[in-house]
């Protein structure tokens, strides 16, 4: 029997288990004090065998069945098998027998937490606080119950808390850096941890933190400082070489990006996600070869990876290689048939190749997912614009454009729609809401539709929103 499971205890521990075990096995009645059984109990809950978990408070059940040490473990099991109303109605019996034990009350937080009830978990929380009971948790729980409620600030507070007690406290770490992003504060995100290393230079996941504040604000070569601090910390530590090759990227340092992801690939367990970011990489380089050299290997070390299917099939398509994209589309398909992004993919390769019969019916099959899948919406609309169907094509935008967030792209088609089908009050309307406020979007129809340039209305609709804008601009 493999001992690994008991590095982290000690022969006490590992002899009691056992014990338990070759009782278990050969269906024998043993007896044990309370506290030899709390020990058995609580080794089966922080390794998460369920099994034995139950076994073990069976055995302490029959042999104790007026604990309450062992009703508190009847109440973990139930948190663990996800039963939390019933784990609350116990609990709260073993408060009205115990009202001071931090254990029943640290439970019935982290039950309350399960079932949603965020306020009266921090409540618990707080109560058991109160007694100095494992703060760096507690205040971790608090921090993740505040989160949970969108009171950022709040669980910003008791994440610091947190690691006052222990500054190596990765959960705080890791969670205050998400609240900071939730709530879009890079400044202060970076203040912090700018701080914080200072105080713990040796912190990797802090510098690691740091290095994505200054992602999300867009400053790429301070981020790669960060990230290298974490990695020359830990050379294993992958997220941080794959940020800082995410950072390159970012500079279109791409062969930078490439050695960053060779450092990842000597310690990732996740071989397959490297072998595609590299092939991405050479896709951004323009060297679909190589690009599809990766490719294949991640899809090799997991046969599963539908975005490397398709990431193929883009690559092939380009090469114009209208087989090979084909087959690399169907593959990922066939991995994710409802994938409303593979079935447009599958559609557009098929009309590049000329096959418009199987184009049409693989957009027959995506469009009822697209639902707000804009990018679906507007490639079935380029896709009958290119063919002269222009009253379908203006059907699939005013679709499309129901749940839009990119509206200009929309707008720009209907135009090109409504200029080819002489519906010119319909034309001027979506002029105008290209160009409304936005001298972009009228800047981008006319690139997109450059035939409107010979409109005298369309171009005096424009000129009137730009004077419109710039009035704005000065108020």
């Amino acid at each position: 029997m493999s001992t690994d499971r008991f590095k982290n205890y000690d022969d006490d521990v590992r002899w009691l288990v056992l014990g338990f075990e070759e009782m278990d096995r050969h269906g024998k009645t043993q007896y044990y004090d309370v506290e030899q059984l709390e020990t058995i109990i609580d080794f089966y809950s922080e390794t998460s065998n369920g099994e034995m978990f139950e076994k073990a408070v069976r055995h302490g059940e029959r042999l104790f069945p007026q604990s309450n040490d062992i009703k508190l473990r009847r109440a973990h099991l139930l948190c663990y098998n996800e039963h939390y109303e019933e784990a609350l109605r116990l609990l709260k019996k073993l408060e009205l027998v115990e009202p001071d034990n931090t254990d029943v009350t640290y439970a019935l937080g982290v039950a309350y937490g399960a079932v949603g009830q965020s306020r009266k978990a921090i409540q618990y929380y707080l109560k058991t606080a109160s007694d100095g009971y494992k703060l760096e948790i507690i205040y971790d729980n608090i921090g993740d119950e505040y989160s949970k409620m969108g009171l950022f600030a709040d669980a910003r507070t008791y994440y610091q808390k947190a690691l006052m007690e222990d500054p190596e406290d990765e959960h705080a770490l890791y969670e205050l850096a998400n609240c900071y992003e939730d709530e879009m504060l890079y400044d202060k995100w970076i203040g912090f941890f700018s701080r914080f290393v200072k105080d713990n230079p040796y912190s990797k996941t802090a510098w690691f933190c740091l290095g994505e504040g200054y992602f999300a604000n867009g400053e790429y070569l301070q981020a790669i400082d960060a990230y290298q601090y974490a990695s020359a910390i830990d050379d294993k530590f992958c997220d941080a070489h794959m940020q800082t090759a995410s950072c390159y990227v970012m500079l279109e340092r791409y062969d930078d990006a490439v050695s960053s992801l060779h450092e990842a690939l000597k310690c990732s367990n996740d071989k397959a996600n490297i072998y595609f970011l590299l092939g991405d990489v050479f896709r951004h380089k323009n060297n679909m070869v190589t690009s599809n050299i990766y490719f294949d290997k991640a899809v090799k070390e997991d046969p599963f990876y539908a975005e490397a299917y398709h990431a193929l099939s883009l690559n092939y398509s380009a090469m114009r290689d209208y087989g090979e994209a084909i087959n690399s589309c169907k593959e990922a398909l066939r991995i994710n048939p409802e994938s409303p992004l593979y079935l447009t993919t599958l559609a557009l390769i098929y009309s590049d190749a000329g096959d418009y019969e199987s184009a049409e019916k693989f957009f027959e099959c995506a469009i009822p997912y697209y639902d707000d899948f804009e990018y679906g919406w507007l490639a079935y609309a380029d896709y009958l614009i290119m063919q002269g169907k222009y009253d379908e094509a203006i059907d699939a935008l005013s679709k499309g454009l129901t749940n839009s967030e990119a509206s200009t792209e929309f707008y720009k088609r209907l135009s090109k729609c409504y200029y080819y089908t002489n519906r010119y009050n319909m034309l001027y309307n979506t002029v105008r809401a290209c160009a409304y406020n936005n001298p972009e979007g009228a800047i981008e129809l006319l690139e997109y539709c450059p035939e409107l340039n010979k409109v005298p209305e369309v171009m005096s609709v424009i000129s009137s929103e730009f004077i419109e804008y710039k009035n704005l601009k000065h108020k």
